[in-house]
């Protein structure tokens, strides 16, 4: 393995514990809370699971990505707001009906640990919501802070493993030291495909987090850790 430069990684099931994902909680909290009082519940749900629900279903197919946020503005010419809230706010109060999700014992540690052996480190996740509230999103748990910049799917309407999405973090890396070579950074995910194989087919390191401890989705035996404690013993 080529020596650790910088350090990208996942969030979800990475950094943060997904408890609990749920979007039609995130329509509901919509429709209860920011549509036309006239806004049928009935049919707002059926066309939301129609019309939408075919769109991130194609994600699947070419790695494509599509922003909350432009759902959210849809429902709002369709239908219309009975409130003047912010759209960032409407869509941040989404984010968290949406994701229920807590920091691992080991985050916070393993950042403060990175940070003091002087390797930066940036954030790559695939998300439907935009920088601006997943900014506000991970700061729940003052994150933010441990990373040079953070990239989340919705902004470029591109998702792991498509390797776009990995040049634009690289290209990102590249502009904060030009000396970084590809195989210098590590990409630490729990998703085999889109994080193992999709930073391996771009270059980059991948460092597989197995929290799950499953034993067959390994099959080519990428580096593999059960923990984040685990990755400094990698990169040492």
């Amino acid at each position: 393995m080529a020596k650790v430069r910088a350090i990208v990684f996942d969030l979800f099931e990475t950094l943060l514990r997904d408890i609990k994902f749920d979007f039609d909680s995130g329509l509901i909290y919509i429709h209860e809370n920011i549509l036309s009082e006239d806004t049928d519940k009935d049919e707002f749900l059926n066309y939301a699971a129609t019309y939408w629900k075919e769109l991130y279903d194609k994600r699947s197919e070419d790695n494509s990505e599509l922003a909350f946020e432009d759902e959210l503005l849809d429902f709002k010419n369709k239908y219309g707001f009975k409130v003047s809230y912010p759209i960032e706010e409407i869509l941040f109060n989404c984010a968290l009906t949406i994701n229920t999700t807590e920091l691992f014992n080991d985050t916070i540690s393993i950042l403060e640990q990175l940070k003091l052996l002087g390797i930066p480190v940036w954030l790559l996740s695939n998300s439907i919501f935009k920088k601006n509230v997943m900014k506000k999103f991970i700061n729940q748990y003052d994150l933010e802070k441990y990373f040079i910049n953070t990239h989340f799917s919705a902004d470029y309407k591109i998702r792991k493993p498509h390797k776009d999405i990995f040049k634009i973090v690289f290209d990102d890396i590249r502009k904060y030291d030009t000396s970084i070579e590809m195989e210098q950074v590590y990409f630490v995910g729990d998703n085999f495909e889109a994080d193992v194989l999709g930073a391996k087919n771009f270059g980059f390191t991948p460092i597989f987090i197995n929290r799950k401890h499953d034993t067959d989705i390994n099959s080519k035996n990428f580096t593999e850790i059960k923990s984040l404690n685990e990755l400094l013993d990698v990169i040492r």
